[in-house]
């Protein structure tokens, strides 16, 4: 498996890499894990969801936050205080060692992270219930199964699309808790701050000393290696795969029309 650890982009950057290692998959299988990190605070959205009812857009940009819409399903994410990864598997019948079941794919991603996070002393498990629909579509405050919590509160979530190239999951975990300004415009739900209360918690704020950011991101691939049986070897993108996330961050995740679809 070919382990990326790319520099911090933007947002759009971001999600036009992992799309375009995804569609690669078709005619280059390649199965990568890949770390990355955001030049800028970004809320990224599912698929699925409205944007503009999620938020303000102009007090997003009073706050130089970036705004884009993932491929993949689930709720609204903060980045900048989170690691994040990404997974892409060749559309295979084993799926290069990944269950090929939907939910046991999730499970794999999911012990994946316990594993590792568990390894370096953190005590996370693994949340066995659905979505609550009652809550915001938050991903932070609202775990949905397979998700890994600390304590009772969800820390990882894991989302995931799949076509004929190829498996795609993508998953943050929370370091650290985002900044007050931050978290006041991340949904227009009334009384979101105090949900956040109760339902909230990252890593750092449940260990008895501060974890950084290349230690959980070593631990996932041990998990990785040790759940999954994969044996990772860094690399590079290719220069097609370059080319490609260029141009879908100009002409689909910069743009209006994919970011503010109704």
């Amino acid at each position: 498996m070919r382990l990326l650890l790319t520099p911090p982009n933007d947002a759009p950057i971001n999600m036009a890499i992992d799309e375009a290692i995804f569609l690669s998959q078709k005619s280059d299988s390649r199965p990568t894990l890949r770390f990355y990190d955001w030049s800028s605070t970004a809320f990224s959205f599912g698929y699925f969801q409205h944007v503009s009812q999620e938020i303000n857009p102009s007090e997003c940009d009073d706050l130089g936050i970036d705004l884009v819409r993932r491929i993949t399903g689930g709720g609204t994410v903060i980045h900048g205080w989170d690691v994040t990864f990404s997974a892409m598997f060749p559309r295979t019948k084993s799926h290069a060692g990944l269950p090929s079941d939907i939910s046991a794919g999730y499970q794999a991603i999911s012990d994946s992270i316990i594993r590792g996070l568990q390894e370096i002393g953190i005590g996370v498990n693994r949340h066995d219930q659905s979505l609550d629909s009652s809550l915001p579509n938050i991903c932070i405050a609202n775990p949905a199964k397979y998700d890994v919590m600390i304590n009772g509160k969800k820390i990882a979530g894991i989302a995931q699309r799949r076509n004929s190239a190829g498996l795609l999951f993508q998953v943050y975990i929370a370091l650290d808790i985002p900044s007050h300004d931050i978290l006041t415009v991340v949904s227009k739900q009334p009384d979101f701050e105090r949900l956040l209360q109760t339902k909230t918690t990252s890593i750092n704020q449940h260990q008895s000393r501060r974890f950084l950011r290349t230690e959980i991101e070593q631990a996932i691939q041990h998990g990785f290696e040790k759940i999954l049986g994969f044996s990772l070897n860094e690399g590079k993108l290719l220069s097609k795969e370059i080319e490609m996330a260029e141009q879908l961050a100009l002409t689909k995740y910069s743009t209006e029309s994919w970011n503010f679809r109704r």
